[in-house]
């Protein structure tokens, strides 16, 4: 039977469906195809938006949370391609981009276990905010998951017992408020899931980890989204998983994009995925190359560097299948990918990795030609800094100024021939080895992550110092001054239908009355990098070039958010009323 139909029977025979569609309020798709949340920092979150021909729910689906599972990552990449009939889809294939360049299930913290409050520690609180916020505009939520060994109710073996998660479908509770069957539903999709799968061993089963009740066996699960999308938002929840223990990932993903599309389905949503082999897939993305200063990194190869030149690292092309996750690393900075982290050579290492998805694809060793030249600051110790990418030179005793959300990544000090150790007062870079070393790791400037006994209050408008401090044994003090100040929007920059550019002076709270018609968003004014502000159209990102359309009765909210903390900045309501209120400028 042919995808489309077995939509079709699904629709017909899922017992909760008519109960479920009637409780389920069909939200307005974000438009646009795609976006990248993050972007520039080493954690982008790229998500996919399809909107459906006829209206319906928003069903989000997300992969990737747990670096150490493939399976979700190329079920979404794959269902990110579908053709949708009926309701929309908002798609995460990699919602953790470090942990699945690192193949690990996390690097500081587990990010299914920071959706019960807004942390602001660790990357992992900045992408589970956007989740948040992306869920928020959905109906309801599918996750994908790969778990070890196979669930089972009863204890068989040191594999199949109630404390696995593999080959199941997780809810967190039976019934939600409003009538709806959530273990009905999956209890309908997995009778159907399971007439595919031949080996007994490898069938799904229902597990409910009872979450709400006091006694559950799983109280960790209080801190996961399915739990927040449900205790939160109120939404239908669940997650799709399948076995570490089996090694036939063209199976598991099939399996799991096979349940999601029934899933969806019983959610309202008739989405139909390419045919795809995803073993294919995977063994061509393995075969993605990058360059390094212009030359492939090949295994076998050798890469050619001199003391103190900057490394160049981009990828040769985008796969047209699939689009993994490709990281470069260093190999005395692990974890750090030089494809989003520019790297000033001024401590040798050894070798150049090349990873897909996590995989290792090719290793080339480093071959040091030449001396770094000398320190331009004489006597003078220099740091080397990036700022928001860009080389930045700082003598001991000055202060570099910074705005808040800005990018900096401590390279080290030119000329030295020590194995530097640099400290940001305030800041830990690994907060699982805290050895006061956070050179080479890419720093968010957000006061608001930093000890509060180190910063120093500047200026009444909200400036904060820190001091940056080389602590390398055996080496001379030095130390620079970090100066952070707040970010503050000036104005926005639309234009209107006829090309005609205006200047909106910013003025969080406040509404702004504009001319009937679709305006096309340009660019935000401030004290900082335009780059570091993300602009949302109601529930819609907006990147430059992306419109928005004002009508009589439909006032438009322009929200700003940190584009590397997605913290909130602010808000404006654009209203028609006429001509532009007095306040603008027009630019001709």
């Amino acid at each position: 039977m042919g995808r489309s139909s077995t939509v079709k029977r699904i629709l017909c025979t899922a017992s909760a469906l008519s109960l479920l569609l009637c409780v389920l309020a069909a939200r307005p798709a974000l438009a646009g195809d795609s976006f990248v949340f993050f972007k520039g920092t080493q954690y982008p979150l790229s998500v996919t938006f399809i909107k459906g021909r006829l209206p319906g729910p928003t069903v989000m689906v997300q992969g990737g949370i747990q670096g150490d599972e493939p399976s979700g990552c190329l079920s979404a990449e794959i269902l990110s391609r579908s053709r949708v009939e009926r309701g929309n889809l908002i798609v995460l294939p990699r919602a953790n981009v470090p942990s699945i360049n690192l193949f690990r299930r996390q690097v500081n913290v587990d990010m299914n276990r920071r959706f019960d409050q807004d942390y602001n520690l660790f990357y992992e609180d900045r992408v589970a905010r956007a989740i948040r916020f992306l869920l928020s505009k959905s109906d309801a939520f599918i996750h994908l998951h790969e778990g070890s060994g196979f669930y089972d109710p009863e204890y068989r073996d040191s594999l199949r017992n109630p404390m696995r998660y593999g080959q199941s479908i997780i809810v967190d509770t039976l019934a939600l408020g409003r009538g709806v069957d959530l273990g009905g539903i999956a209890a309908g999709v997995l009778e159907r899931l399971n007439q595919g799968v031949q080996d007994r061993d490898r069938r799904f089963r229902l597990f409910n980890t009872r979450t709400f009740e006091e006694r559950t066996l799983y109280p960790e699960q209080r801190k996961s989204l399915t739990y927040y999308a449900i205790s939160a938002l109120n939404i239908p929840a669940l997650a799709v998983e399948v076995s570490k223990d089996i090694r036939d990932l063209d199976w598991k993903v099939r399996r799991q994009l096979e349940a999601t599309v029934m899933l969806l389905a019983a959610f309202g949503v008739e989405a139909e995925p390419p045919a795809v082999d995803s073993e294919r897939l995977l063994a061509r993305a393995r075969r993605e190359a990058v360059r390094v200063n212009g030359l492939p990194l090949n295994a076998g190869g050798v890469i050619d560097l001199a003391p103190g030149s900057t490394l160049s690292v981009e990828p040769v092309g985008p796969h047209p299948d699939l689009c993994p996750s490709l990281a470069v690393f260093a190999s005395d900075r692990p974890g750090v990918n030089l494809i989003t982290a520019p790297r000033m050579a001024l401590e040798s290492f050894s070798l150049l990795e090349l990873r897909s998805d996590g995989r290792s694809v090719a290793q080339a060793p480093v071959r040091w030609t030449g001396a770094l030249p000398p320190s331009p600051g004489g006597e003078t110790p220099v740091f080397v800094c990036w700022l928001n990418g860009r080389p930045v030179f700082v003598r001991s005793g000055q202060a570099l100024k910074a705005v808040a959300g800005d990018q900096l990544i401590l390279e080290g000090m030119w000329g030295s021939r020590a194995k530097e150790v640099i400290n940001l007062k305030g800041y830990v870079a690994k907060p699982w080895a805290n050895d006061g070393q956070d050179m080479g790791w890419e720093i968010v400037l957000d006061p608001d992550n930093f000890m509060d006994k180190y910063r120093v209050r500047l200026d009444q408008a909200g400036a904060l110092r820190f001091r940056v401090v080389r602590e390398t044994p055996g080496a001379g003090p030095a130390q620079f001054f970090l100066d952070i100040a707040p970010r503050r929007v000036h104005a926005v920059r639309l234009a209107d239908e006829h090309g005609q550019a205006l200047v909106v002076p910013w003025n969080s709270g406040a509404s702004f009355f504009l001319s009937p018609g679709r305006y096309v968003f340009m660019n935000v004014w401030s004290n900082g990098s335009e780059d570091k502000l993300v602009p949302l159209a109601g529930d819609r990102p907006l990147s430059p070039g992306g419109s928005f359309q004002l009508g009589l009765d439909s006032p438009v909210k322009i929200s700003l958010r940190q584009a590397t903390t997605f913290s909130e900045i602010g808000e404006m309501t654009f209203r028609a009323g006429g001509l532009a209120q007095h306040g603008a400028s027009f630019l001709n």
